[in-house]
């Protein structure tokens, strides 16, 4: 890592030491203002007080070559100069500045997948790794980035946006992630550029953007446009979908990792937890009916301490009250299942709201003309519906509507065959039949799909007759 002025070393060594540029300025007697003008280099510094006060407060003492680079600097830009060919800089520290935290919970499995994220990040300077609800997107992206911290020796910066609700608060997020202060001036893109311009790599971590796509999107594009040495790893549920980034689907757990997580979380419960031969089988039928999804698996887990694996897998079809009480410090829509599928349900619009549910009607897979013919009102056998126009969904709709609910991770698709078929996960299907049941939409949606569907296929018929006694 090598600098050659002496702003942009102040302010590597002060995001090393973790301090604000209000808490450096207090250190050594200057003005949080100061401080920023410094880091600009847009103040000259005085090697005095450089000597006197900053290797203390930047907590040098112990590192003679850091600390004498860094009066070097001073001394030639009190003098207007800089290093012609900037020296190695060499730390006793033992990476990059990070806001990254020690995670208390093992990282299960994904091998492959952590090894495949961590290419893409070599190869590209925006990836977005997208993917449904509680498929372990943060985890995965927190984890590569830990693991590339010597490619990133700028820094590596993890912004969590889940709790923000306004999209010009996200700037202002990055920001005071990075240690700049809204009181010095408002954070702006412009403020992000300036502070993050060092030769040294940089990766932004933008965590949970669904909610906020549009200043997301916007501002990872000209991070990685204004800054050539700033990567960004975006998560979320659906694309940022602007020029340059690069899209990558998180899978669902295999099921041999999935029982592994199973079973390291349920230990913290119970640490007398054996699984036995018999216990296979019902831990393989709890994590396929969970669809492999971490958060789902660890909710299972953790009632354990007060149910059997047998009773667990009993209750799967009353999931949504099973799986509840996460982890309290975590995010609300990661406390329970139910709050993380809301989570997605409400960023819907109501054509995707009224498609999602109507699409739980087919048991397995479908093609988008059986969507068509179906999940729209044309011939439908009851019209009395008709004049809602909240319900309404014309045939010329269904493939657009699709499209988004695909791109938000709601629905999946198989393009493997003649012909693309479309499907919800287990979860997801059960959630959008609740829904279907409270909008009063089953008994004519389920005699379209009988009308519509061949004799051959309407096998399914029995179980959709005991959801509606269930009803």
């Amino acid at each position: 890592m090598t600098f050659t002025t002496f702003g942009e070393l102040l302010r590597y060594l002060r995001r090393r030491a973790r301090l604000t540029q209000r808490e450096l300025g207090i250190a050594v007697g200057y003005s949080e203002a100061h401080i920023a003008r410094l880091e600009h280099n847009q103040r000259t510094p005085n090697p005095d007080v450089v000597r006197a006060q900053f290797i203390e407060a930047l907590h040098l003492q112990d590192e003679p070559q850091m600390a004498n680079l860094l009066v070097q600097l001073a001394e030639m830009a009190h003098q207007g100069r800089r290093l012609p060919e900037p020296p190695p800089l060499h730390s006793s520290h033992d990476g990059p500045p990070t806001n990254l935290r020690t995670q208390l919970t093992s990282f299960v499995g994904r091998v492959a997948e952590l090894a495949e994220v961590k290419a893409l990040l070599r190869e590209t300077r925006l990836l977005t790794l997208t993917g449904p609800g509680g498929v372990g997107k943060t985890r995965l992206a927190v984890e590569a980035a830990a693991q590339m911290r010597d490619r990133f020796a700028g820094g590596i910066w993890v912004i969590p946006l889940a709790s923000i609700r306004d999209e010009s608060q996200v700037p202002r997020a990055v920001g005071m992630a990075i240690g700049l202060s809204p009181s010095t001036e408002p954070i702006t893109v412009e403020t992000l550029c300036e502070a993050l311009a060092c030769e040294a790599p940089v990766l932004i971590v933008l965590d949970t953007c669904e909610h906020l796509i549009s200043a997301c999107a916007l501002l990872a594009l000209r991070l990685v446009q204004m800054c050539p040495n700033v990567s960004v790893l975006a998560t979320s549920r659906e694309p940022l979908n602007v020029p340059g980034e690069v899209i990558w689907q998180v899978p669902p757990m295999r099921c041999d990792e999935a029982m592994q997580l199973f079973l390291e979380r349920a230990r913290a419960v119970r640490p007398d937890f054996v699984a036995d031969e018999e216990d296979q089988a019902l831990l393989v039928q709890i994590c396929q009916q969970l669809d492999g999804l971490p958060l789902a698996i660890e909710l299972a887990a953790a009632r354990l301490r007060v149910l059997s694996l047998e009773q667990i897998a009993q209750r799967l079809d009353d999931r949504f009250n099973l799986l509840t009480g996460g982890n309290r410090l975590a995010p609300p829509k990661q406390q329970t299942l139910r709050t993380m599928i809301d989570w997605s349900y409400d960023l819907l619009s109501e054509p995707e709201r009224i498609l999602l549910r109507r699409l739980s009607i087919f048991p397995a897979d479908w093609t988008l003309e059986l969507a068509e013919a179906i999940c729209s009102w044309e011939d439908a056998p009851d019209r009395t519906h008709q004049a809602d126009h909240h319900t309404s969904l014309r045939r010329e709709e269904v493939l657009d509507v699709l499209t988004h609910l695909v791109n938000k991770s709601l629905v999946a698709v198989d393009d493997s065959g003649s012909q693309p078929r479309y499907s919800l996960s287990n979860t997801i299907r059960q959630y959008a039949h609740e829904k279907l049941v409270e909008a009063g939409e089953f008994e004519w949606i389920f005699q379209r799909y009988l009308t519509y569907l061949p004799l051959e296929v309407q096998a399914p018929k029995q179980a959709h007759q005991h959801s509606t006694e269930a009803a």
